[in-house]
């Protein structure tokens, strides 16, 4: 039984075989005539053939360029060179895949004429996005890359579009950044402004309180009580004396009681001299004690102010690079669609195949019929 089926499998081969052989010619005519009018129907005259140009680039992490590289080394992570992680790859793919990127490269690259669309009436921006989007293809690779491809009929054209999105995207992001940044460094501006408007409106008080001779309320007002104290005293004393050298004077060298009145004089010039200074610290002790108390403090905000300021300055003024390049887009040389010879050896195998199930069909169909009748 077994070597009855192994003889009717090999004839049923043997048959295919020379059945097959038999049309020969009319199967291969029918191949090569299918691959050749592929070949001429895929060629530029009926097809336009498009270049493909791709970036691939990896998104930088997303850090403040002032806590970054002005800090010092071990008191903040320094992320510039780090690669991003999927939220900075995620919102990069977002500024690509807006449609005011899409606006901005139709209008950049006039792209309505390339198109071919009747420029002198109003060209619907949806359709020359829909247009765009058949022609760009922007996505996230396997390794958490973005990777940007663009076919157009100019191979210098579809490089030129594809560097400019990857640019566009790097562009975009700064300015959303700086737009943010420069409004912080106008409310800091401010703020800033203000405090050296109060350090300077304390600075006049204490140039004010100087010019009055009181440097150092404490201080002074110290001294001057100590020096009229120790005058008054000595005062007391020698006058205390002079009264015993004038009780008796006749028995006393002149010279002793003019040098004790000469003392007298002078601790009363000294007592007179110290009262004004006195009555002036006096006078104008709260005015100097109330900006001298608040000097340190405004002192520190005033510096802490600053350094916001020059932070904030920085970051609106500068901008990091938002990609690592791994793969800048180079004119295309070959054209990526349609690969006429691919298509052409494709189309030429398929009927190939066709040809012999159709020959065998043809030579089976009598027999199909009677069984079925």
């Amino acid at each position: 039984m077994h070597s009855e089926n192994e003889s009717n499998y090999s004839f049923n081969v043997f048959y295919f075989v020379k059945l097959v052989w038999k049309s020969k010619v009319k199967i291969l005519i029918a191949s090569i005539l299918a691959g050749i009018l592929t070949f001429v129907f895929t060629g530029p005259k009926f097809i336009t053939p498009l270049y493909k140009a791709n970036v691939i680039f990896y998104p930088t992490s997303n850090v403040n360029l002032s806590s970054s590289i002005l800090t010092e080394p071990g008191t903040q992570g320094f992320g510039i060179l780090e690669f991003g992680n999927d939220e900075d790859g995620e919102q990069l793919l977002q500024i690509l895949k807006s449609d005011e990127m899409r606006n901005n490269v139709i209008m950049h690259f006039n792209l309505a004429s390339h198109y071919g669309m009747d420029t002198t009436q109003k060209v619907s921006m949806l359709g020359m996005r829909n247009l765009l989007n058949n022609n760009i293809e922007i996505k996230q690779t396997e390794f958490k890359a973005i990777e940007i491809i663009v076919f157009d009929s100019k191979p210098e054209l579809a490089a030129e579009m594809a560097n400019y999105i990857a640019n566009y995207a790097d562009d975009q992001k700064n300015a959303i950044q700086k737009s943010k940044s420069k409004k912080a460094l106008e409310i800091v501006s401010s703020e800033y402004a203000r405090q050296v408007k109060t350090m300077d409106s304390i600075g006049a008080i204490l140039m004010h309180l100087r010019n009055l001779g009181i440097y150092d309320y404490f201080g002074q007002s110290s001294d001057i009580n100590e020096a009229l104290t120790n005058n008054t005293v000595r005062l007391d004393q020698e006058e205390a004396q002079l009264k015993v050298y004038e009780k008796f004077k006749d028995k006393l060298p002149d010279t002793l009681l003019i040098k004790s009145r000469a003392r007298v004089e002078g601790y009363r010039a000294a007592i007179k001299s110290l009262k004004p200074s006195m009555e002036q610290v006096r006078i104008n002790g709260g005015d100097y004690i109330n900006p001298v108390n608040n000097l340190e403090v405004e002192r520190r905000k005033t510096m802490s102010l600053k350094s916001r300021y020059e932070t904030a300055r920085i970051e609106a003024e500068n901008a990091l690079p938002q990609k690592f390049v791994i793969n800048a887009a180079d004119v295309p040389e070959i054209a990526s669609t349609p690969r006429r010879g691919l298509s052409a050896a494709i189309v030429a195998l398929s009927t190939l195949i066709f040809a012999i199930l159709i020959v065998f069909f043809i030579d089976a169909y009598p027999s199909i019929r009677s069984k079925l009748s």
